[in-house]
């Protein structure tokens, strides 16, 4: 529990007791110390109904399991009930429940009659507080994943994002006996456009090329930023060679258009493809020779895409590759 919900719980002038749904002491305030000789220590961990034996009643733990079910709300006053926490003092008991999507919790209130009337909505504050304050780390959780998984000027998924999922598809298309294709992109020109334009016009070059990607591909493939001016894509349920041509053709479509500030500049890329199983079975084999058609594909000039297959071994270009960017006559 948050150390500044406990320390706000720890000053009210009233018992708070907060239990999980098999009636476990999850808080036990100063309060409840005090009153009853028992301290935090002894009483956390523990069933309520251990530490506080007056409880054990059939007609209390019928209410409280009523009160997890049914948001009921039992009230036990000092005059009818008497020595349901102590017999040092006459108390007003009061449960009622705290739910949220992960848990449900009992709050119990264990108010001395001679000052029933303070605060009567303090609790309620409390517990408004502590799902503000629970909010609040949820947030912060969700931030840390997105630095941990996505790139941060882009926000397209990162390196570990993409090797996390990159696995389970490949899993994937192995049960299923799919092909999957991995497209690995350069941008030729990028050194050229920061030492002419400034890092500030790089990274805006790269955030657009992003978008276009993000926008080239289906909602079920993967776009990541593998480092500086590569990112990948990855293309579960390949069919055949035109899948990834029209992705290509799509992303080219797009980066012919970019223009940023009227700056006369050109943004070239080449594109490397591999496919599963035809030219590796992890993710790192792909990711290589990928890697290598790109290469295969800045060697023609640039803006060409090139599938791993068709790079032969002794390094001469296919005949219609260079067509298809026309290179030949």
């Amino acid at each position: 529990m948050s150390s500044i919900f406990s320390d706000i719980l720890n000053q009210v002038d009233e018992g708070i007791i907060i239990l999980d749904e098999t009636f476990r002491i999850l808080f036990w305030n100063n309060f409840m110390e005090q009153a009853t000789g028992v301290s935090q220590d002894e009483a956390l961990e523990k069933n309520v109904l251990e530490v506080l034996p007056g409880l054990n009643r059939n007609y209390f733990i019928d209410s409280l399991r009523q009160a997890l079910e049914k948001d009921y709300r039992p009230f036990f006053s000092a005059g009818m009930h008497r020595g349901l926490i102590t017999d040092k003092a006459e108390m007003n008991v009061r449960g009622s429940r705290y739910k949220n999507a992960d848990y449900k919790l009992i709050v119990i209130e264990c108010i001395d009659v001679t000052s029933q009337y303070v605060r009567v909505n303090q609790l309620k504050e409390y517990v408004r507080k502590l799902s503000d304050l629970n909010k609040e780390l949820r947030e912060k959780e969700k931030e840390i994943a997105r630095l941990a998984y996505y790139d941060k000027l882009t926000e397209v998924a990162n390196r570990t994002l993409f090797y996390n999922i990159a696995e389970k598809f490949i899993n994937n298309a192995r049960r299923k006996q799919e092909k999957l294709g991995l497209m690995f992109i350069d941008l030729d020109n990028f050194k050229c456009i920061n030492d002419t334009y400034g890092h500030k016009v790089g990274d805006e070059v790269l955030v657009k090329v992003a978008q276009i990607l993000t926008k080239s591909v289906r909602a079920n493939d993967l776009v990541a930023r593998y480092g500086g001016d590569e990112f990948l894509i990855l293309l579960p349920g390949l069919s055949d060679s035109s899948h990834y041509q029209k992705v290509f053709s799509r992303v080219m479509d797009g980066v012919n258009r970019v223009q940023i500030a009227q700056l006369p500049l050109k943004v070239a890329l080449s594109v490397g493809v591999s496919i599963f199983p035809d030219d590796g079975s992890t993710v790192d084999e792909l990711i290589t020779k990928a890697d290598r058609a790109m290469y295969q594909a800045k060697s023609c000039g640039g803006n060409a895409c090139v599938s791993y297959g068709d790079c032969p071994s002794g390094g001469a270009v296919p005949s219609h590759i260079l067509s298809s960017i026309g290179l030949t006559d």
